[in-house]
């Protein structure tokens, strides 16, 4: 079901995110410390070398800017310029680095900082940069040592996220973080990595090393699984022009012989299922012009 949308063998593809405006996918080779975008009419591949590694990012209200989690800090980052103007330092321990991101539904940037050593050890943490006073605050989860699977109920009033080492998604009330629960636990060899949710409240997971895609209903029991041809497969995403292109980013790093489709941009189209917009960063003023 899967194919090829970028032969760009990314060492770390990670952070889909799909553009409705600009017609582009955005992603991130975080080891290559790069940001990419795929023009959908051009079918071309941008890329923007970045200072230090691009764990994340989210899209804001200006179409050439980008709100950016950098390893050591959070900025803005013009497209067009290639200059980044920086927010805030990263509020992880020392040691740590910016990783998976995605903005709540108000459009306040929730991201989590992780052990930058292997194996990583559990300080990591879930942090938000809310997009009102451009602040910084920890939320009040459990620390892990990869964070991932950052993402939202349509309504907004569910959390999503997970440590990647324990093999099970987590979900929470959002804002309050009450309700802490098990949404789900993966099975097979594979482990859970970036998630997306479509527009029925339906989770799709990537799960690195597992060779595949897996949808879950909102209770937490699978729906359905997609076979990739890429072995470590990071994160999903839905775009496309009516949001029903499933695009998943993929790894080649420590794989001995990767094979075409490891750290190539994946697509699977229809995926049927739509996705929705992308929330976007909401500061009301930017530090940049």
């Amino acid at each position: 079901m899967f194919s090829i949308a970028a032969d760009v063998r990314n060492t770390l593809g990670e952070c889909p995110l799909w553009c409705e405006r600009t017609r582009r996918l955005f992603w991130t080779d975080i080891e290559g410390s790069e940001l990419l975008a795929l023009e959908k009419d051009k079918n071309v591949v941008m890329r923007w070398s970045l200072p230090e590694r691009l764990g994340s990012f989210a899209l804001t209200e200006k179409a050439d800017m980008l709100l950016m989690g950098l390893a050591s800090r959070l900025g803005l980052y013009n497209l067009n310029t290639q200059v980044f103007s920086t927010v805030s330092a990263s509020p992880g321990v020392s040691g740590t680095r910016i990783g998976d991101g995605r903005c709540d539904r108000s459009g306040n940037f929730l991201f989590g900082t992780m052990d930058d050593n292997h194996p990583p050890k559990v300080i990591g943490q879930f942090h938000r940069l809310n997009a009102a006073t451009l602040t910084v605050e920890t939320l009040s989860l459990p620390e892990v040592a990869i964070p991932n699977s950052i993402c939202f109920s349509p309504d907004g009033g569910t959390m999503y996220y997970c440590d990647s080492m324990q093999g099970r998604i987590f979900c929470c009330d959002y804002p309050t973080l009450d309700n802490q629960r098990v949404f789900t636990e993966t099975e097979g060899k594979g482990a859970p990595d970036g998630s997306c949710v479509d527009a029925m409240g339906y989770l799709w997971n990537a799960e690195w090393g597992g060779n595949r895609v897996v949808r879950y209903c909102p209770d937490g029991t699978l729906d359905r699984i997609l076979p990739s041809p890429g072995i470590q497969t990071t994160c999903p995403t839905l775009g496309g022009d009516a949001f029903t292109t499933l695009y998943c980013t993929s790894a080649s790093i420590a794989l001995s012989t990767p094979s075409k489709y490891d750290g190539a941009l994946l697509k699977a189209e229809p995926a049927v299922f739509a996705g929705l917009p992308e929330s976007r960063f909401a500061a009301v003023t930017y530090q940049q012009h």
